[in-house]
């Protein structure tokens, strides 16, 4: 988990420098808005063009906006948008035992994670609107936890715990537009890019392996309004990842099917 770890302490500075510098440009805070969220999610594993599991189920989170642009009445500007965000929950599996001979089984699943993204954005500022190309970067790590169960033919099957990270670029654009006095609309959306994956396994007897999923491009967006102080929005984010190379553990092979996530949100929150 070494590298792992170095790219997660390496992005954690990168955030917190970021959260050290805002405060001294406080004049210029455009947003600060703590959040709640009820997400619905699912998780899903391909082999050879089979799917082998998938899970879904609610997950919750909250969370912390914080958005920063040059001050006064500028035209354009550079603008830095951060969130941060906590999210669990316990979702439904259906899937199957490991091969050589895999069998159904249905359990549950525990999550629990975090977010981070900073994006850095040009800004373009009229009377009633906004528009904001940005780019930036992300990092997620979540344990995902499978419960012990039993498979349809009545063996006991162990349960195990998988530790995830994923650091990942982003770019995309987003905007409002006032449409009264109190209201206004706002998007945004674009596409990430996962350039690094992990997924870090304690297999008894052998330690800790980390597998090394392939990247993909997925997608995200958010739209909603914000009405006085609230402000209520619906979400998507997606992952997608290929296999990982194989591992050798013991006396066998193993890796990291294809892999692919949808989270869908909607989020409440109160803007200071």
């Amino acid at each position: 988990m070494g590298k792992g770890r170095a790219l997660q302490m390496t992005l954690l500075a990168v955030l917190w420098s970021a959260c050290c510098v805002l405060p001294a440009t406080a004049a210029s805070l455009v947003e600060l808005t703590p959040y709640l969220s009820g997400q619905y999610y699912t998780w899903s594993e391909f082999s050879a063009g089979r799917r082998l599991l998938k899970e879904s189920g609610p997950l919750f989170a909250g969370g912390l906006l914080v958005d920063f642009a040059a001050p006064g009445q500028a035209r354009s500007a550079f603008a830095l948008r951060g969130k941060c965000e906590v999210f669990g929950g316990v979702v439904n599996y259906d899937g199957e035992t490991q091969a050589p001979d895999p069998v159904p089984v249905q359990t549950k699943v525990s999550y629990l994670g975090t977010v981070q993204d900073l994006d850095l954005g040009y800004r373009y500022r009229a009377e009633a609107w906004h528009l904001e190309p940005f780019g930036g970067i992300g990092y997620r790590w979540w344990l995902r936890e499978l419960h012990n169960s039993n498979a349809a033919s009545g063996t006991s099957v162990s349960g195990y715990t998988e530790y995830w990270q994923t650091a990942y670029l982003r770019l995309g654009a987003r905007g409002s537009h006032r449409v009264g006095s109190e209201a206004s609309l706002f998007a945004e959306g674009g596409a990430k890019y996962p350039f690094y994956t992990g997924n870090s396994v304690d297999f008894v007897g052998n330690g800790t392996t980390t597998f090394l999923p392939g990247a993909k491009l997925s997608g995200f967006a958010e739209a909603g309004v914000h009405y006085g102080r609230l402000r209520v929005a619906l979400s998507y984010e997606g992952f997608r990842f290929s296999n990982s190379p194989l591992v050798h553990v013991g006396t066998k092979d193993f890796f990291q099917p294809e892999s692919s996530s949808d989270l869908f949100g909607l989020n409440f929150g109160y803007t200071f």
